[in-house]
């Protein structure tokens, strides 16, 4: 499984904020885990967003394992739409952290 460098994450994650006013860098600075919080962003909603836009094998590239179960967290999946994005992200989480 390829690696994604850190400009790939960035342009993953600008494409993923396309209708908002963000800068990329604060955004992977955020993934990365070395800040905590973004000015108009809420963590809930990026995870969210993130969740809904890329697929599985995407977001396991995209977000460290740290950060993944902070992700799938039950605020998090309550967010998702269509219902069925939310079941298959509480069956992931059920079987990756048991």
């Amino acid at each position: 499984m390829k690696q994604l460098t850190p400009k790939d994450k960035k342009k993953l994650l600008s494409d993923a904020f396309w209708d908002k006013n963000v800068d990329a860098n604060q955004l992977y600075d955020f993934i990365i885990g070395k800040t905590e919080t973004l000015p108009f962003l809420d963590k809930k909603l990026i995870f969210c967003r993130l969740l809904s836009t890329y697929d599985w094998y995407t977001l396991n590239k995209l977000i460290p394992e740290k950060l993944l179960k902070e992700a799938l967290a039950d605020d998090v999946l309550d967010r998702l739409y269509p219902k069925e994005l939310k079941r298959k992200y509480k069956y992931a989480r059920g079987i990756l952290f048991k």
